[in-house]
This record gives structure tokens, C-alpha cells and sequence, in this order.
């Protein structure tokens, strides 16, 4: 079933995003529905953006996996076909085989790559030089978002928790008899709490990603 939906995110995401979030606006809107259409409403609507944000961003981690994974095999594409023209293949054969099993995401390697290849052609330089060049600047490339992701980890980790911690301070509220999610979705003061609470948490999404751009620079 996961790798149904995570198949249908990859594909179809408008469709995915939309139905994930219909249904999660329509099951909290049943749950509370004993508190009134107010609260009905609220859930649905708080729902709805949750389940919406979310799938984006799983939806920019696949894009993000699929990318890297494309840039590892491009590197390991380029490698192989300096590797091949150093040992005298035919330089259009060498091309056609690379081509086979070439990546289409790696775009960014294709241009590298299409550059590479102009200037050889242009200037007589050796190709497998500069193919052999290309390889070792995309591993470098490698390492360099490994690097990003090990420095970051630590980030989106605390980022992730305080945007989850909420809900943990509504369940303790609850199991001690406060009524939150009733005030939270019933009432005016609640209703305003939810919303900047809401906006507390987008704002420091967009500084966690800001900050880790900025380190993924510095990195690079």
C-alpha cells in the first residue's frame, strides 16, 4: 500500500496531495463532529493544511532521493565511459552505450557532459581526459551533499520534533481532563491560539530551510 501511494506521490502528486488531504479534512471533521460544525470546520481546515504540507514535503524528499540517485549513476555513467575512451572504444560507441542506461533526471550531468564533449571536439582535447575530469568533480559533488546532509541531520531533526511536540501537549491535556482539542476548535481564544500556532510552525519551517540552503552553500 505504501509503495502504492508513494508511486501514485511520485507520478500523479496533484492527485495525491489532493486525496490525501480530502480524506484527512472529511475523517477529522467525523471525529469531533459531536462538538459542533464549528469545530467540524476548524478540524477540517487544520487537517487539510497539515495533510497538505506534509505530502509536499514527502513529495520534495522521493524528488530529492530520485535526483541524487539519478546524479550517483550519471557519475558512475561518465566514469565508466572515460574509462572506456581511455582504453581506445570508439568514441561514438562509447556515447551510445552510456546512452542506454544514461539516467534522464540527471540533466545537470548531460549538460556537464555535452560541454565536455563540445570542447573535445572543438579544441582536439582528449575526451577521456575530460570525461575523467567530470567524474571526479560529480563525486566531489557527492560528497559535498553528503557532507550538507550529515550537517544538517541535527536541524531537521529538532525542526521535525517541535512540530510533532504539540500534538503530545494536546493528548497530555486531554488524558488530564482539559478539554483542549474542544477549546482548540470550539472556541474564539482557542481557534486564535491554533491559528498562530499554525503560523509559529510555518515560520520555522521557512527558517530550518533557509538555514539549511545556507549551510548546503557554505558546503558547496
Amino acid at each position: 500500500m505504501n509503495r502504492t501511494f508513494t508511486s501514485l506521490l511520485t507520478d500523479h502528486p496533484a492527485a495525491a496531495v489532493v486525496s490525501a488531504t480530502v480524506i484527512a479534512a472529511l475523517a477529522a471533521a467525523g471525529l469531533v463532529r459531536g462538538l459542533g460544525p464549528l469545530a467540524a470546520a476548524v478540524a477540517a481546515l487544520t487537517a487539510a493544511a497539515y495533510t497538505c504540507a506534509a505530502m509536499t514535503a514527502w513529495r520534495s524528499a522521493l524528488r530529492r532521493k530520485r535526483l541524487g540517485e539519478a546524479a550517483r549513476r550519471a557519475a558512475d555513467a561518465v566514469a565508466a565511459l572515460a574509462a572506456d575512451l581511455a582504453a581506445g572504444t570508439d568514441p561514438d560507441r562509447a556515447a551510445a552505450a552510456v546512452e542506454a542506461d544514461w539516467p534522464p533526471e540527471a540533466t545537470a550531468t548531460t549538460r556537464r557532459l555535452t560541454a565536455a564533449w563540445r570542447v573535445a571536439a572543438a579544441l582536439g582535447a582528449p575526451t577521456a581526459e575530460l570525461c575523467r575530469r567530470l567524474a571526479e568533480h560529480l563525486r566531489e559533488d557527492e560528497r559535498a551533499a553528503a557532507r550538507t546532509r550529515a550537517q544538517t541531520a541535527s536541524i531537521r531533526a529538532t525542526a521535525t520534533l517541535l512540530t510533532v511536540l504539540p500534538v503530545g501537549g494536546i493528548a497530555l491535556g486531554e488524558a488530564l481532563g482539559v478539554e483542549a482539542i474542544g477549546f482548540l476548535l470550539a472556541t474564539g481564544p482557542g481557534i486564535a491560539c491554533l491559528a498562530a500556532a499554525m503560523a509559529l510552525q510555518a515560520a520555522g519551517i521557512a527558517w530550518t530551510r533557509a538555514l539549511t540552503a545556507s549551510i548546503a552553500s557554505e558546503v558547496a
